[in-house]
């Protein structure tokens, strides 16, 4: 099978499994998101399901940026060569690679994903992004397009329930839930800061909450 219909079916696979699992609303996708060329997504990281659902709500597939010993993984790492993740781990040399590497894919007109605060979310609050974020924006003079998710903290799949023994329980309350991925306007390259973008995010999230959007 060649690599493009092995990208196509593992994207199908991951939209039956999210919308299997999840009600979806997903918003802001197809007006936002540029029809060609490089672009950096960024979004909060609530779950270990925001992969599959962003990669579900995208018009276009995505290369995410994740930490190598998740990569590394048995399973887990024949999928995300499959979906040709690029792998990152805390040290100078698997950084340097890992920004050459996306700056070869932004090239290649590729869109690049990365959660910015750099772990899932303990408190299902927006935690400080990293400084990698600014490093990757160093490199690649692109525009960066924000994604909030909401509805996933809580889950099974979140760190609400952090002892495994409680994560179960809450599978009947929360299947079929209904989840949101708001996309919103891309912020120029020139304004990405990691200020600007989080303030941003905040702000996006904020009016999800109030408006119910």
């Amino acid at each position: 099978m060649s690599n493009s219909l092995l990208e196509k079916f593992f994207r199908f696979g991951a939209k039956i499994i999210v919308r299997t699992m999840y009600s979806c609303d997903f918003k802001g996708f197809e007006e936002n998101i540029p029809k060609s060329g490089g672009a950096l997504i960024i979004a909060n990281h609530v779950s270990y399901m925001d992969g599959l659902i962003l990669n579900c709500a995208s018009p276009r597939p995505l290369r995410f940026i994740i930490d190598e010993d998740i990569y590394n993984l048995p399973v887990v790492n024949y999928f995300m060569k499959m979906d040709k993740a690029i792998p990152v781990k805390a040290s100078k040399d698997s950084v340097r690679s890992m920004i050459e590497k996306v700056t070869e894919a932004i090239n290649h007109g590729d869109l690049v994903a990365i959660f910015p605060e750099g772990q899932i979310t303990y408190s299902g609050n927006l935690s400080r992004f990293k400084f990698g974020i600014e490093w990757l924006l160093k490199e690649n003079k692109v525009d960066v397009i924000p994604v909030i998710l909401e509805g996933l903290w809580g889950s099974m799949f979140s760190r609400k329930y952090l002892d495994p023994k409680y994560r179960f329980k809450f599978i009947p309350r929360y299947f079929r839930k209904k989840i949101k991925a708001i996309c919103g306007k891309p912020i120029a390259h020139e304004k990405a800061t990691i200020n600007y973008m989080q303030r941003q995010m905040m702000k996006m999230m904020a009016e999800v909450t109030i408006g119910g959007q």
